[in-house]
């Protein structure tokens, strides 16, 4: 059976009561990793980079998101676990740099790769548009933008599920994985996409608290997701 948006939300809620400490601890440490990471060349690269440094930066960007991928699966195994009522500890956030790193990391990439064919045409008619500097262009640029938001989001929506498989099933063939995601998502592109939308108004108040609300909302949001997840394999 198929649960509301309020009932997924619900579970969250009660999983994590008593026990939002733990993924909150472990998002704070995922997000403060990334962004020291990044860091180094956001300042190196500030000033007036060239060619050279600019690819320099994108390499860096590349590796970090990647790496954050691995990250992401350890973060979500602690949603899991504390959803199934298992252990759930702070080093399971970098567990899956020992186990099949290479899994995460390599879907990261198909993704990337997915998506940047997709926001190709818009990128290649932005910097005409720019080079042109006519309304025409930008007008022509910002139509393809948006044309292009929506198979970026059938292709989110597709494989939102991807991580929770690549935890699930760390020895199956990765290119399996793409293709249970889409199963499982079939029919269910629409709820995933109500139930991420359900949280704009918190994502409001959240800026408005200078960002800290999201210390409480994104592990919630996470959670939901999570509970979405076990109801769609039928664990639920």
């Amino acid at each position: 059976m198929k649960l509301s948006s309020k009932e997924l939300k619900r579970q969250a809620r009660q999983t994590l009561t008593g026990q939002y400490g733990l993924p909150m601890e472990a998002f704070v440490i995922s997000q403060f990793l990334t962004a020291a990471a990044y860091l180094p060349f956001q300042l190196f690269f500030q000033n007036n980079p060239d060619h050279t440094q600019m690819v320099l930066s994108l390499l860096a960007s590349l590796i970090i998101s990647l790496l954050s991928a691995v990250m992401n699966c350890g973060l979500l195994s602690i949603h899991l676990n504390l959803a199934r009522g298992k252990e759930a500890k702070l080093t399971d956030l970098f567990r899956y740099f020992t186990i099949r790193p290479d899994y995460p990391i390599l879907a990261g990439l198909l993704l990337m790769g997915i998506l940047f064919l997709l926001t190709l045409p818009a990128f290649l008619c932005t910097g005409i548009a720019f080079g042109a500097d006519t309304a025409l262009w930008y007008f022509l640029a910002a139509v393809i933008w948006i044309v292009t938001l929506f198979p970026l989001c059938y292709v989110n929506l597709s494989y939102g599920l991807l991580y929770y498989l690549l935890i699930e099933h760390p020895d199956g063939e990765l290119r399996d994985m793409f293709r249970t995601s889409r199963c499982l998502m079939h029919g269910n592109k629409g709820r995933l996409l109500y139930i991420t939308f359900s949280f704009a108004g918190m994502y409001f108040l959240c800026l408005l608290s200078l960002g800290i609300g999201f210390l409480w909302i994104v592990p919630y949001m996470t959670q939901t997701k999570t509970v979405f997840y076990r109801n769609i394999i039928q664990e639920i």
